[in-house]
């Protein structure tokens, strides 16, 4: 049995867990004609799991929405580029309805569930791509990432989610949620493995510096953690140090940025699904019909604020990178939540305060596994240069011995 095949077999087997919403049965077979053509690069049989809002040719495509089920005529640039070196798409996963949403719990297709505890939610929205590659069923995971859709789920199981450089990655193929605030991101296991797959494709560095000395500064007073993901964070604090890291704390008022990302996000997302909110709004879970209907209500002043805060936002972060190399927060304000209260109204904003903060910016950030006994925590490392970037984050890595 190839690992391709394997891969597949386990998805099948840990169906439970929910992550697939399609499984590509033809997946060794691919491979096999890749490897008689001699066409298989430097990604061959990488298996990916791509999220069910990006296209695949002769896969259906959902967008975690019945109501809007399909199949695709085309792959994605972004699938196309990994596929040309060899890598196969082993299916297509669960997400949340629209991608508007953080917890993963689909009420269409079901939630997805955490390998370290089936009861709790992966994160969303990209919860079955993370899923997938956490419990070994993929070795990359394909997301997007409109608040931390890709670093909220990696976090909450245990891996590693990148999001790059706003409008780095080609979009087209993948279904918007918000233009002005959409990324498409990778998850890995580890880091090693995230730079491999970038340099493979010629989107990241294949060599990267090993950092002897850096500044970085955590930022203080976005909101209150759980006492577990605090003692993980300053565990991770603790490590960024030990391989160089001289530390600053910074305070900021995140609240504004927190509220303009929001109302740019409803906004577009009611423009770019309003006709299936007057089509279809009978079918939708209730939080996405909630949200898109708030969004369609708010008055284009709100929006053009918005986009002045968004403004605001960069500039301030941009004067924070010229003094630190990198800037650090826990990816999430609280470890993974029982599926049961995901519908809280305290969840959402405790999964998204940190993260949002580089949508609305733009700087490329990562979501990397912090030391804990317990359930999975991360660390967000975001900073100005992806290079230095992913160079701290691998010297991290490294570090805690993963």
């Amino acid at each position: 049995m190839s690992e391709v095949e394997r891969k597949i077999a386990e998805a099948r087997r840990r169906a439970d867990l929910n992550y697939f919403i399609h499984l590509n049965e033809g997946a060794a077979r691919e491979l096999e004609a890749l490897q008689r053509a001699g066409r298989c690069g430097a990604l061959c049989g990488l298996a990916v799991a791509v999220k069910d809002n990006i296209e695949v040719a002769g896969m259906p495509i959902t967008n975690g929405a019945p109501y809007m089920k399909r199949m695709s005529d085309k792959t994605a640039p972004v699938v196309r580029r990994l596929m040309a070196e060899g890598a196969v798409v082993i299916g297509k996963t669960n997400m949340h309805e629209l991608a508007l949403g953080a917890t993963n719990v689909n009420p269409h297709f079901g939630p997805t569930k955490n390998p370290h505890d089936p009861s709790r939610i992966t994160g969303g929205s990209s919860g079955g791509s993370a899923g997938a590659v956490a419990a070994g069923m993929a070795d990359l995971g394909i997301g997007t990432d409109t608040g931390g859709s890709v670093r909220i789920p990696a976090a909450l199981c245990g891996v590693v989610g990148y999001k790059p450089p706003y409008g780095k990655i080609p979009t087209e193929g993948v279904l918007p949620l918000a233009q002005s605030l959409d990324h498409v991101g990778f998850i890995t296991k580890t880091v090693a493995d995230l730079v491999s797959v970038l340099a493979a494709v010629g989107w990241g560095p294949r060599e990267l510096p090993t950092p002897k000395r850096f500044r970085f500064a955590v930022l203080m007073g976005v909101t209150e953690n759980t006492r577990h993901v605090e003692k993980a964070f300053w565990r991770a604090v603790a490590v960024l140090e030990a391989v160089g890291g001289l530390r600053d704390e910074v305070f900021i008022d995140a609240g504004r940025y927190s509220a303009a990302r929001a109302a740019i996000l409803l906004s577009e997302a009611a423009a770019n699904y309003y006709d299936y909110l007057r089509s279809s709004a009978e079918q939708m879970g209730r939080d996405v019909a909630v949200l898109l209907s708030a969004g369609a209500a708010l008055p284009a002043v709100a929006y053009v604020a918005a986009k002045r805060v968004k403004e605001e936002a960069v500039r301030f972060f941009e004067t924070l990178f010229k003094k630190y190399d990198v800037v650090v927060t826990p990816t999430t304000a609280t470890e993974a939540v029982e599926i049961e209260e995901a519908a809280s109204i305290a969840v959402r904003p405790k999964l998204l305060a940190y993260t949002e903060l580089f949508n609305l910016t733009g700087h490329p950030a990562v979501s990397v596994p912090a030391p804990t006994s317990g359930l999975p925590a991360g660390l967000q490392i975001a900073a100005r240069d992806e290079e230095v970037l992913l160079a701290v984050a691998k010297a991290y890595e490294e570090e805690t011995g993963r």
